[in-house]
């Protein structure tokens, strides 16, 4: 019974699992072709196949149903920068070029879970559009990309302490970076127009790797 119990519990929530996914891929498309002000739950429902209140089952408010989408990007970068943190404590860069790759993968690494969702968040950042949110969302939005600031800022700083990238000022040079990679994302997608990915983006991305890693790098001054 207990057996039989569990395989209905896993088939419940595989259901679930497979409901919500279609929801937020109907409303992935919905924000992308509306924009967020003008993507209505309607609108979302009938990209689903589905009627609105069975999308207030998973998701209270379109603002909760955006934020699940921009979760996975905001998480994931997270997670690269954790991972580079490991990795400094461990002393595993040699160079300060190794160290700036990695920093440019890891961004990119979440730029392409979702391409469409990491311009929609900066988009919400630049046009002010996160503070019009429900309270809950915006403060955990902004928390959120406030933490990732915070372990970018301490993956510099103990670069800068082990030598590996010459010092400067530490705020200066995360906004710096993180605008140089977000303002190419930007260029190549309006220059791209429909094309998708954008045909320069990989190739662009890789001169301004090449830039700042020679700039940056302790051991080219030695």
């Amino acid at each position: 019974m207990t057996k039989h119990k569990e395989a209905v519990r896993e088939r419940i929530q595989r259901e679930r699992d497979r409901r919500i996914g279609s929801i937020l891929e109907a409303a992935q498309k919905v924000f992308v072709a509306e924009g967020y002000t003008k993507a209505i739950m309607n609108k979302i429902a009938l990209e689903a196949g589905i009627t609105k209140p069975t999308i207030y089952q998973y998701f209270k408010t379109k603002d909760d149903l955006f934020f699940a989408l921009m979760l996975p990007v905001i998480d994931d970068l997270r997670d690269q920068l954790g991972a580079m943190e490991a990795k400094l404590a461990s002393r595993k860069y040699s160079s300060g070029k190794a160290l700036i790759r990695d920093l440019f993968a890891s961004a990119r690494h979440s730029y392409e879970i979702a391409p469409e969702t990491f311009l929609m968040i900066q988009h919400f950042q630049e046009t002010g559009l996160v503070g019009k949110m429900n309270e809950h969302v915006s403060t955990q939005l902004n928390d959120r990309g406030r933490y990732n600031f915070v372990v970018l800022r301490r993956v510099i700083i103990t670069a800068m302490k082990q030598g590996l990238i010459k010092t400067m000022d530490v705020d200066e040079l995360t906004d710096v970076l993180w605008g140089l990679f977000v303002g190419i994302i930007h260029l190549e997608h309006v220059k791209a127009q429909n094309r998708r990915p954008p045909k320069y983006l990989g190739t662009t991305l890789k001169v301004a790797e090449r830039l700042i890693a020679d700039t940056l790098d302790a051991g080219a001054a030695k």
